[in-house]
């Protein structure tokens, strides 16, 4: 199997720069001046006392610290605190970080007490004096490797085809991928499916929306049987995710015809494609107890899980029928729909 993260766009490497970087005193006074919350923000706390600005963030900024280059952002350990990650917006990825001042910034808190729980959220941001310089967000780390492909939209640009490191939508490592990170949930014990829906319910409690349009902000850690969720945002007042859209990410069904799909004269196994047609099965079974054993329900509303997940072949065995309006009958029967 081939690292996930290989899967997400490349954008334009940024030369290799060393640590030994010129940088001026860090401003004493000013460093942790916009942290309104110093007492209780471990980061924060941490990289007061590890003197993190200049030396930790310079050093952090290393070629072997980087751990993903997304369509959006890229991403860096932070080798001296493995409880955070470092995150750096592509918009601002032409920077030439050798050049750098990191003297000049100051750490400012962003972490929502009313988040409880990881979620792969932001805790403090890195900002410079010079505004020409980038921002920088402190993450939370999560475990695990990126669920399933990433979308089309990642992979191709429209009118020009295949972003440059791209591999193809329907390339076989990804099919291989694709089949592992299914095995990876169909073995997961229902626990990890009842705690996955109980942190939906804390997004919603705390006002949070999860990016269900890419697969890969799931990240399975099979060590620990969780599915972890990343990439979240601020929504709007009463907004609720909508659990059947995330089970739609979850399995990444739209890959499933891929998968099933012949490509430059390869062919999976007939084993390999029932193993992937059960292993769906088995998900979409462990979710639907998730939501009974927590009280919750999937929405009619929810556009791709009622035009993509419910109509797939996956369902139709599930459910024991083909016919898109026994289907929805028979999950208002479980209980299940809202």
């Amino acid at each position: 199997m081939i690292k996930a993260i290989n899967f997400c766009s490349q954008i334009k490497p940024i030369s290799t720069h060393n640590t030994q970087r010129a940088f001026s005193d860090p401003i004493q006074n000013d460093s942790f001046k916009k942290s309104d919350a110093q007492g209780t923000n471990e980061f924060i706390k941490w990289a007061k006392d590890s003197d993190f600005i200049p030396f930790g963030l310079a050093q952090t900024l290393s070629e072997e610290n980087k751990i993903g280059n997304g369509f959006t952002n890229t991403v860096y350990d932070i080798p001296s605190n493995r409880g955070y990650v470092l995150r750096l917006s592509n918009i601002d990825g032409g920077a030439n970080l050798d050049e750098i001042d990191f003297g000049s910034y100051r750490i400012q808190d962003c972490e929502d007490s009313d988040l409880q729980g990881n979620f792969g959220q932001a805790v403090a941001r890195l900002i410079s004096d010079n505004p020409k310089n980038p921002t920088f967000e402190i993450l939370k780390r999560q475990e695990g490797i990126t669920n399933a492909n990433p979308p089309t939209s990642v992979v191709y640009i429209k009118d020009v085809g295949l972003k440059t490191g791209e591999l193809p939508y329907e390339a076989q490592e990804r099919k291989e991928h694709y089949a592992k990170c299914l095995q990876i949930l169909a073995d997961m014990p229902q626990e990890a499916y009842d705690r996955l829906i109980s942190e939906f319910s804390q997004l919603d409690k705390a006002g949070y929306r999860f990016d269900y349009y890419n697969p890969n902000n799931f990240l399975l850690d099979a060590q620990n049987d969780r599915i972890n969720i990343i990439d979240i945002e601020k929504a709007p007042s009463g907004f609720k995710n909508d659990l059947g859209n995330a089970l739609w990410a979850l399995t990444d069904i739209t890959y499933f015809g891929t998968y099933m799909s012949d490509y430059d004269g390869t062919r999976t196994s007939d084993e390999d494609r029932n193993e992937v047609l059960k292993n769906n099965v088995e998900i979409i079974d462990k979710f639907t107890k998730a939501l009974i054993n927590n009280n919750k329900k999937y929405s009619k509303e929810g556009f791709e899980f009622v035009t993509q997940l419910v109509s797939s072949i996956p369902m139709s065995f599930y459910l024991k029928t083909a016919n898109i309006y026994e289907k929805m009958e028979k999950l208002e029967q479980m209980g299940v729909l809202e």
